[in-house]
């Protein structure tokens, strides 16, 4: 049996989200669970620490970064980011060190291959950052700053740019970053020598006005891309050449069925670990559509699942591919679902409750 321990990011404090809704934020900070073989949680740790409502682990396992989603940070502007170190038998972490990223609500993050920087989204800011990862798995002082600008077709929800990813794709030859308020994905060259981007416009990808782009995965291969649009509720899929950072859209689903009248918003994309299925989950008709992935990358819809639970804003699957685990925010709870391996149909196992849930992060050791 492995080792399998389950970190979970939440909202600790008040804040306004980016739809204009007061979030309260009774989260415990990055609370650690254990999970056994049956998928049972049991809960070793918390953190108390800011929103740390986005997390990323390092390949080795050793160290867990969080953003620290906050609007002001040490009476500036910004949010911030932090880094942990990992106690695998208790789960316990040990804090490192904590930066400030540079813009306002700091909401994703992720890492080089080969763990030598992390990146950083603002949303609120519009901006994205990258630090230098040094040898302690502290952060250093970011190495690149670089500031959107531009609107959307939605006067509300675009009045302003919002990054909302930022992640190398999988050759690490380039940076790719979604703007939920630009209708935009933007691909960026990359020196990891110094750390910082190259702009390339015209390998930019633009969807659909008002679309909203939010999170993308890419397939095992590096030659599809996968991205959820938060305001139309779709997944878009292109064709990516990691070599050149072209990417050729190839299809757009809709994550809700047809007669959904609900206020909705697109969370969270992601791909089975054996990448013969795809999950999208929505807020508003608070449901995960899955669809499987066929042979040239496109989607074929499986089926659309309500949880019974309100605002799924994060989940992810085991390394085995045996169960998927959903954090459902405002209903202060996880729900596990087994994963049926023949047709990707979920089951629900089990609720366990936890404040505020908003990032699921799963860790496999020996």
């Amino acid at each position: 049996m492995k080792n399998r321990l389950v970190f979970i990011g939440s909202y600790s404090q008040p804040i306004v989200l980016g739809t204009g809704e007061l979030l309260p934020g009774t989260g415990e900070g990055v609370t650690v669970f254990r999970m056994d073989d049956a998928g049972h949680l049991t809960r070793l740790f918390a953190t108390g620490k800011p929103n740390p409502t986005y997390l990323t682990l390092s390949s080795d396992k050793r160290f867990l970064y969080t953003v620290n989603e906050l609007k002001e940070y040490h009476e500036e502007a910004s949010a911030a980011v932090s880094a942990y170190a990992i106690n695998e038998k208790t789960g316990e972490l040990t804090f490192l060190n904590r930066r400030m990223t540079g813009g306002g609500d700091a909401c994703c993050v992720s890492l080089t291959a080969n763990d030598s920087h992390l990146l950083v989204a603002n949303f609120t800011g519009g901006s994205f950052a990258i630090l230098p990862v040094l040898a302690d798995g502290s952060l250093g002082t970011a190495s690149c700053f670089v500031q959107h600008y531009g609107s959307g077709a939605d006067p509300k929800r675009q009045a302003s740019p919002h990054v909302h990813q930022i992640t190398p794709d999988p050759e690490g030859k380039h940076v790719l970053v979604a703007d939920l308020g630009k209708d935009e994905v933007l691909v960026y060259g990359i020196d990891w020598d110094c750390g910082c981007v190259v702009p390339s416009p015209a390998l930019t990808i633009k969807t659909e006005p008002g679309d909203g782009p939010r999170q993308f995965v890419f397939d095992q291969s590096g030659k599809h891309l996968y991205l959820l649009t938060e305001l139309s509720n779709t997944v878009r899929v292109y064709a990516y050449d990691s070599e050149t950072g072209k990417a050729s859209f190839l299809q757009a689903l809709s994550m809700l069925p047809n007669e959904c009248v609900a206020d909705t918003i697109g969370a969270c994309i992601k791909l089975s670990p054996n990448g013969a299925f795809l999950y999208a989950s929505n807020r508003g008709h608070d449901s995960i559509a899955s669809y499987r992935v066929q042979a040239d990358g496109t989607l074929r819809p499986l089926g659309i699942q309500q949880a019974g639970a309100k605002t799924p804003r994060d989940f992810n699957i085991t390394p085995d591919g045996k169960y998927l685990l959903s954090g459902f925010q405002d209903s202060d709870e996880l729900i596990l679902y087994a994963i049926n391996p023949g047709n990707g149909q979920l089951t629900e196992i089990e609720r366990t409750p936890c404040k505020s849930p908003t990032a699921v992060l799963f860790a496999d050791y020996e």
